[in-house]
């Protein structure tokens, strides 16, 4: 594959079974890995585009090429990919004590090399989701779910606009985005906000309006969005093209 262009405390591997367990705690520990290397050589946290949690290493995709990798990291790909042994990943030293550099982090499915993380951060405008409406509603749905209990993402706020019920989402619904429009510029670091559907009118003003922040807090995802960053076409039969690889993700049921 090439790369084109939620309480947090307990940090114990979980019990043999369950693969979205395992591999949740697999990618939070290779990024406190990485972010406890970076800040003990006094050095930024590379901007992750993506991560690929295959069935030996973990390969963060840059999105901005670095020759010089955090200790237990190699580099391939002209700095373009940094990868670390799921072996070395057991022993390495973590700090908790030290912020999540990418709580945006979903997982979009499986390619040859494993599963695909994407970092919803790096898109800087809309996500449009399209395609095939009810998969891609579907992906949205699975999105806000991960992102309402994923250990990477406790401090980040979730908040779906149009979505029938779901008794497995613990973060917010709203039928309009203008309902919590006076709680959006509160003192808290952000949120993703996921749309059924296009946004219009003053939800769409507001979208607008947090996507021109200056510290880019907010990200957008919205089913068959009109102007979008990064969109994702998901076919009827399963796959998505993300237009970022050079081959299609396999939807996980």
């Amino acid at each position: 594959m090439k790369w084109l262009g939620r309480s947090p405390g307990d940090r114990r591997a979980p019990e043999p079974g369950s693969y979205e367990q395992s591999g949740a705690w697999t990618v939070d520990r290779a990024i406190r890995a990485l972010t406890t290397g970076c800040a003990a050589h006094q050095r930024p946290v590379p901007a992750v585009g993506a991560v690929v949690l295959g069935p030996e290493t973990v390969a963060l995709r840059l999105t901005t090429p670095d020759e010089n990798p955090a200790p237990g990291w190699t580099v391939e790909e002209h700095g373009r990919t940094w990868r670390a042994s799921l072996r070395w990943l057991q022993t390495a030293a973590v700090d908790d004590r030290l912020p999540e550099p990418f709580p945006l982090l979903v997982s979009l499915g499986m390619t040859d090399d494993g599963r695909l993380l994407l970092n919803l951060a790096e898109a800087a405008g809309m996500i449009s989701l399209e395609g095939d409406t009810e998969l891609a509603r579907g992906l949205a749905r699975s999105w806000a779910r991960r992102l309402a209990t994923s250990p990477w993402a406790a401090a980040i706020r979730v908040i779906r606009v149009g979505f029938e019920p779901d008794p497995d989402f613990t973060g917010l619904d709203v039928a309009r985005l203008i309902e919590v429009a006076a709680t959006l510029d509160g003192p808290e670091p952000g949120a993703v906000l996921l749309f059924a559907g296009q946004p219009l009118g003053r939800d769409l003003h507001q979208v607008d309006r947090l996507l021109g922040e200056p510290a880019r807090r907010w990200s957008v995802v919205a089913v068959d969005a009109a102007e979008a960053t990064w969109r994702f076409v998901v076919g009827v039969d399963g796959t998505v093209d993300t237009g970022l690889l050079d081959e299609h993700v396999r939807l996980r049921p």
